[in-house]
C-alpha cells in the first residue's frame, strides 16, 4: 500500500493492528500457556484498536482524510508484513509484550511527526485524537499484561 494521505495512514494503521493480531494468532500454539494467555489478551486488544481506528476514518470529514503526508514514511519506513514470520514463537509473555509495544511506538512516532507537520486545526485535532488513543491503549495494554505477571 502506498501511503500518501491521512486516509491511507488510517487504513494502514487498521491493517497494522489486524496483521499484528493475525501474527499473534498464528504464533500462539507454539508458546507456553502463560504466553498464550498474554497473546489472547493482545489479540483482542489489537482487534479492538483496529475497530477504533476504523471509527476515526468513518467519522472524519472527507477533506481531513485527503491531506498529503508522504515524506515521513520515505525516510522512516515501517514495514507491515503480509505474513507472520514467527516473531512471537517461543517467547515469554514479557518478550511478546516488548515487541508489541515497540511496534506501537513506531506508529506513535509516525502520528507525532504528522501532528508536527499539520497546519490546519482539524487535522491537528484528528492527529491529537489518534495519538491519545494509541498512547492510552499502550498504557491499558501494559497494565493488562502486568496483571498476567502478578498471577
Amino acid at each position: 500500500m502506498k501511503i500518501e494521505s491521512v486516509r491511507d495512514i488510517l487504513e494502514w494503521t487498521i491493517d497494522f493492528h489486524k496483521q499484528l493480531a493475525s501474527c499473534l494468532t498464528h504464533c500462539e500454539p507454539n508458546n507456553s500457556e502463560r504466553s498464550k494467555m498474554a497473546m489472547q489478551y493482545l489479540i483482542a486488544h489489537e482487534e479492538h484498536l483496529a475497530a477504533l481506528i476504523k471509527s476515526f476514518s468513518v467519522k472524519a470529514e472527507p477533506g481531513e482524510l485527503e491531506t498529503l503526508f508522504i515524506e515521513y514514511l520515505e525516510n522512516n519506513p515501517i514495514v507491515l508484513h503480509d505474513h507472520c514470520d514467527g516473531a512471537f514463537e517461543q517467547k515469554t509473555d514479557s518478550e511478546i509484550a516488548a515487541v508489541v509495544i515497540e511496534q506501537h511506538q513506531q506508529v506513535i512516532a509516525l502520528y507525532t511527526y504528522l501532528r508536527e507537520q499539520a497546519v490546519i486545526p482539524h487535522h491537528k485535532e484528528l492527529l491529537d485524537n489518534l495519538l491519545a488513543l494509541e498512547n492510552q491503549e499502550i498504557v491499558r495494554m501494559a497494565q493488562g499484561l502486568n496483571r498476567f505477571q502478578d498471577m
